[in-house]
């Protein structure tokens, strides 16, 4: 009995003593285990960057899908009528209200100026004034659609820096004449957008977004040339070619275009606040032929390209 016990002891510390070395790692299997981790780290950054980076895009076109709903049931409800493009007080069927024009109460003197500038922003589109209420709100009630997140002015500090993201087109009952006032008026729903983002140096997208022409059919709208500033909130890397602003149209989709001219990208990436008003990058962005222009203009609505 004795050598039967000592046998199955003998045993049962050598299957021990074997579940043990196996379970054991030496330095040099442990130093290849985190190399292969560490490697697919590195592979999978690019990735996860591209990851939130389109998630940026596909929340920015949700944005602009939610406001082309918002303008089509607004008409809708209002004769047909387009409510008004622009941002300044002249009446109460302003999309919205620009900031420094917005009654409120007084803030709380711990909030920054930054958090000041978004809540003066959110209730210019939400109640501008104890009178009355901002005409989008009903249709689209979150104040989020104003902000792109892959806009970088929110980042910025000083008179650069801006919450609000989109412009609505001045052709679309904008601030200045001639301009479409009822849906019916627009022929090529499917080709004429409603609102850009925009980047204006000012620290907010004031007044309505428009062009010094936006060119004529005959030319092909060669002769199209920007005045207001786009924007390139969706560039990926500092490479010109992944540079992409969105826009949405009058029959409700949305697009993510490509900008094809770098004098485009860098007028619209500039910070200056001067920016719009014959700046360095401005002036080389109004080239004769600028591709972006191009295709900016023939989608640019007016009385005469409806």
């Amino acid at each position: 009995m004795n050598t039967k016990e000592n046998s199955a002891d003998d045993a049962a510390r050598s299957v021990r003593a074997g579940v043990q070395n196996r379970a054991a790692f030496t330095l040099v299997e442990l130093l290849a285990v985190l190399a292969t981790v560490a490697l697919l780290a590195v592979l999978m950054l690019p990735a996860l960057a591209a990851t939130k980076s389109n998630s940026k895009l596909f929340l920015c076109m949700n944005n602009l899908k939610q406001l082309a709903l918002a303008w089509t049931m607004y008409a809708d409800d209002n004769n047909d009528m387009l409510v008004g493009l622009s941002t300044y007080p002249l009446s109460p069927v302003n999309w919205r209200t620009q900031s420094s024009d917005v009654v409120v109460l007084l803030l709380p003197p711990t909030w920054t100026p930054q958090q000041k500038v978004i809540y003066k922003v959110q209730m210019g589109y939400k109640q501008p004034s104890p009178a009355f209420n901002g005409p989008l709100w009903r249709y689209a009630p979150n104040t989020d659609v104003l902000h792109c997140p892959g806009d970088p002015f929110c980042t910025l500090s000083g008179t650069a820096f801006r919450w609000d993201s989109y412009s609505g087109v001045n052709g679309l009952n904008g601030e200045t004449k001639p301009y479409l006032t009822k849906r019916t008026q627009v022929i090529h729903p499917s080709e004429r957008f409603i609102w850009v983002e925009a980047a204006d140096g000012r620290g907010e997208n004031i007044g309505s977004w428009s062009m010094v022409t936006n060119g004529s059919p005959v030319l092909g709208y060669s002769n199209a040339m920007f005045s207001d500033t786009p924007a390139a909130y969706h560039t990926a890397t500092a490479n010109y070619h992944t540079a992409t602003a969105n826009f949405n149209f009058c029959d409700g989709h949305v697009e993510n275009h490509k900008w094809l001219d770098a004098t485009t990208i860098a007028f619209a990436v500039s910070t200056s606040p001067n920016k719009d008003s014959g700046s360095a990058e401005k002036l080389a962005a109004q080239h004769a032929g600028n591709a972006d222009a191009i295709w900016v203009g023939s989608h640019y609505p007016s009385p005469q390209n409806p």
